[in-house]
């Protein structure tokens, strides 16, 4: 089955070219027609299987050519063969090189010679198809198995026997430590990367499989690395035979097995390190055992310190050497004595200090000796330093939390061994753990601390709960009742006299700020004849230095009355947001116990009034809050009643102003309509006195005086000058009605704009200017409205001339990719400042504004040039400095469409003016 599409808008013909394929064809063939570019274009994309295109030179929307390029530039391999009913050599040259692969004339049609092109065409078709997957397929594989071996993680080697040549992958020589840009190394080479330990293993091995001793190679080894440790690896492979059996080659992997082995010795050493951690809960005696584990295993030399628990846990707290180890028992006392340097507070601070006011590990994997210079605080320091030889050193902070409980120092020294990230880690959890342990025996001996403390503070919690579940009783009352500040004070007084037991009675004051009395409430027993200014009086009260200090105060009545009670004690409302607000008090007539000359409230008791008096000071807080927010939200409805009032007014006046944008709208309509009606009554006899002008000046050249021909000439002048005004203003009155429209056509930019330039010379030699043309286009056609292009051209070439007194004027076109062209003025002239090139593009703004301007003008050429650009779909850039010269460049689509033109300018009237 074959499928065809035919492209033919004349029915006969593609009546007689389908029977001639139907006829022609051995295998079935299925056609399918379009009339036109656009349908065969939209057939090609819906119908991939089509494998053969017929089609017409003469379309109602392209000719054959265009569709050719179309179609080759979206379905590259399909084969293509054109029909038409001219017999054009050219034609087929044109068409042949734009893609078609026959060329067919309508006269000499058969059912032969179609189907011979069709299958000669399917053949070649469906056979580049087939190579292009088969290519493909291979590119896929090659690229799968190239990524496969970079992107492994695991070393790939293949060791030649005969040349002793092994040939590795980027991720091996990295493995052993090489250079990765040698992708070969000879066998010498890498059995030198071999730790001389394991070289011998490692030879025997391969021999024994090359010899066939072993069918597989897997043997495990370290590699002394060029960053100066040792790495564990494990290679495997196989050897590769010839035909009689002898080993030719031998190829495998190398796996870096170093964090395994290392995560091994690590976690041997955590475990013995956690049961000695957990073994005792003297911390001194485990922390020495833990200084005699690390070394040698983790180092040469270590020292434990921890913070001095005299001075507590504060921001520089002193350190103080609990445990230290050394490989040599006799350079243990040089640890010793760097104690001395540990809480040195002039100079740079020891590597412990330093951990512990940060927080945060501190280390140093190479050690040189200018650093060792550096950290040293004196010769004595300095001396120790290099007698205990660093090499490398990780102090890191044992934290528990927020808490630093002190340091762990771990350094390297006689085994010459550098520390790395992996041991920083290792360090880090060794730390945590000793933290712990440090902590448990801290909280041990905390908990039996707090077990005897905690039976004290049980019976005291005991005794405060009945206060505490009458406190919370009162402020629930208090709650109940907040609007109405008398009413709260009232049940207040009644609840505090009756929750503390020895109080009678209840006394309560509240003062303005003016400190007077605002407020009394008394609640309790014989509170009749009481006087509450003798007791609330900031005068000569008993309790007025309650109110002036803020202390509690604690009066006794030296003589019975019935005025005052015997004891009074009295604390102060006081709020945070507020101040001092008043008194609370409580009193006791000392009826109950005659014999108690001096009766005094407990300290309970006294505790529990203070707190009634901090609920207090909230609860009438809350009362004011709540009154005060009561008034704000009667303001408020009286602001909003307000506001919705001004909110009609503003939406009347809203609508008075959208009926004056409207009448706005219409006037400037009509003036528009207005402008373009008289430009047109105006050049109706502004052509007929040019005309009139040239006739007479033509016919009565003879007759005519010099001074006559003189004042026509000037006639002629001045209604040219008047003619050119009336038609920019005619083309600006369009521009802003919307209905000014380009017609477009195809034509040749090159020629627009050389033949304007010659239009313009004698311009240019009357000032004796230099006028430049440059053409940088290889295809000079375009779709566009020329004589729009020659009114842009004239528009900046004039201003070019004009604004230039010496110099040159220089015109360019030149194009910018396939679809965009641009044309650039180039002049010397006096140039503009950046204020003026903002401005250039408004209609009837000129450089100079004033009335004595040299350089006249209305100002509508850049306005009705800027507008025709947007109306094209492009768009135009100035630069310019003062005295230097102005340089104008356009960018143009090089096929103008309509509609895009259209939306452009009506987008570019809705925005605001833009310099680009």
């Amino acid at each position: 089955m074959v499928k065809v599409l035919l492209v033919e808008n004349n029915q006969r013909d593609c009546l007689v070219v389908s029977r001639a394929l139907e006829n022609g064809c051995e295998n079935p063939v299925t056609i399918i027609s379009a009339n036109s570019c656009a349908t065969a274009v939209r057939e090609l994309e819906t119908n991939p299987d089509i494998e053969c295109v017929f089609l017409d030179y003469r379309l109602p929307d392209g000719d054959g050519l265009s569709l050719i390029q179309q179609v080759r530039q979206q379905f590259n391999k399909l084969p293509l063969v054109v029909l038409t009913g001219q017999d054009d050599h050219q034609m087929a040259v044109d068409l042949m090189k734009a893609g078609a692969i026959d060329y067919l004339s309508k006269d000499n049609i058969s059912p032969e010679n179609l189907s011979q092109s069709l299958y000669r065409a399917i053949r070649v078709y469906r056979a580049e198809k087939e190579a292009e997957a088969a290519n493909s397929r291979l590119r896929e594989s090659e690229e799968r198995y190239r990524l496969v071996l970079e992107g492994s993680n695991e070393g790939i080697w293949d060791w030649n026997l005969q040349s002793q040549v092994v040939y590795c992958n980027d991720r091996f020589l990295r493995m052993i430590g090489l250079s990765s840009s040698a992708k070969e190394i000879d066998k010498q080479q890498f059995y030198e990367q071999i730790h001389p330990d394991d070289r011998a293993q490692v030879e025997s091995k391969i021999e024994d499989c090359v010899h066939g001793k072993t069918s597989q190679l897997e043997v495990e080894f370290r590699v002394h690395h060029s960053s100066g440790e040792d790495r564990y690896c494990i290679a495997r492979g196989k050897a590769q035979t010839n035909r009689w059996g002898q080993p030719y080659r031998l190829a495998g992997v190398l796996i870096d097995i170093t964090e395994r082995k290392r995560n091994e010795v690590r976690t041997r050493f955590l475990a013995e390190a956690s049961q000695l951690l957990s073994s005792s809960l003297d911390y001194r005696t485990t922390l020495e055992n833990l200084a005699r584990l690390a070394v040698p295993q983790l180092a040469d030399w270590c020292a434990i310190d921890v913070v001095d628990s005299e001075n507590g846990y504060e921001t520089s707290p002193k350190l103080r050497r609990i445990a230290v180890a050394h490989v040599n028992p006799h350079k243990a006392n040089l640890v010793w004595q760097l104690q001395a340097y540990l809480n040195v507070k002039n100079g740079t601070p020891h590597c412990s200090a330093a951990v512990v006011r940060s927080r945060r590990p501190e280390s140093c994997f190479y050690v040189t000796a200018a650093q060792t210079y550096h950290m040293a605080v004196d010769q004595q320091h300095l001396r120790l330093l290099e007698e205990l030889n660093c090499r490398s050193y990780i102090c890191v902070p044992l934290t528990v939390g927020n808490k630093i409980l002190g340091t762990l120092l771990f350094a390297t020294s006689e085994s010459a061994k550098y520390y790395n990230q992996a041991d920083l880690s290792l360090a880090e959890d060794l730390a945590q753990r000793a933290a712990l342990a440090i902590e448990n025996a801290r909280l041990y001996k905390e908990a039996q601390e707090a077990t005897h403390n905690l039976r004290t503070t049980f019976r005291i919690l005991q005794e405060q709960e009945q206060q505490l579940r009458t406190l919370q009783q009162l402020t629930n009352l208090l709650n109940q009742r907040l609007s109405n500040l008398p009413e709260l004070l009232k049940v207040m007084a009644q609840a505090t006299y009756k929750t503390i037991g020895q109080a009678q009675v209840c006394l309560i004051s509240l003062y303005n700020s003016r400190q007077e009395i605002m407020l009394t409430v008394a609640a309790g027993e014989q509170t009749e004849n009481l006087d509450l200014q003798e007791v609330f009086s900031l005068e000569d009260g008993v309790l007025q230095a309650v109110f002036t200090t803020g202390s509690p105060q604690l009066y006794h009545n030296p003589q019975p009355s019935d005025q005052l009670p015997k004891v009074i004690y009295g604390v102060a409302i006081e709020s945070a947001q507020s101040g001092r607000l008043g008194i609370l008090a409580v009193g006791n007539w000392g009826n109950q116990s005659p014999e108690n000359t001096h009766f005094e409230f407990n300290q309970e008791d006294r505790n529990l009034l203070k707190a009634v008096g901090e609920q207090a000071a909230i609860a009438i807080e809350n009362a004011r809050l709540i009154k005060s927010l009561e008034e704000g939200e009667e303001r408020l409805e009286q602001q909003n009643k307000m506001l919705a009032q001004q909110n009609q007014e503003l939406e009347r006046q809203q609508r008075q102003i959208k009926l004056q944008n409207i009448k706005l709208l219409e006037a400037a309509r009509l003036k528009s309509q207005f402008i373009a009606t008289m430009s047109h009554e105006l050049r109706t006899p502004m052509n007929a006195i040019i005309g009139f002008s040239q006739l007479l000046l033509k016919q009565g050249k003879d007759n005519l005086k010099p001074q006559q021909t003189q004042m026509l000439e000037r006639i002629l002048s001045n209604g040219k000058t008047l003619l050119t005004l009336i038609n920019d203003i005619l083309d600006l009155s369009k521009m802003e009605a919307g209905r000014l429209e380009l017609r477009l056509e195809r034509c040749n930019l090159k020629t627009v704009v050389s033949n304007t330039i010659e239009e313009l010379r004698s311009l240019a030699e009357e000032k004796q200017i230099a006028l430049a043309f440059t053409s940088q286009m290889k295809n000079p056609l375009i779709y566009n409205d020329s004589n729009r292009l020659r009114q842009i051209i004239v528009n900046l070439l004039s201003n070019a001339i004009k604004f230039t007194d010496q110099g040159t004027v220089t015109v360019t076109v030149s194009e910018a990719g396939e679809d965009w062209v641009k044309i650039t003025v180039l002049d010397t002239g006096i140039g503009m400042t950046q204020e003026q090139q903002n401005q250039i593009f408004e209609a009837f703004r000129q450089v100079d504004q004033t009335l004595t301007r040299k350089h006249a003008g209305t100002g509508l050429g850049l306005a009705i040039t800027d507008s025709l650009v947007a109306l094209m779909g492009g768009k135009i850039v100035v630069k310019s400095e003062l005295y230097q010269g102005s340089r104008f460049q356009i960018k143009l689509p090089r096929y103008v469409k309509q509609k895009e033109s259209e939306s452009s300018y009506l987008e570019t009237q809705n925005n605001s003016t833009q310099l680009y």
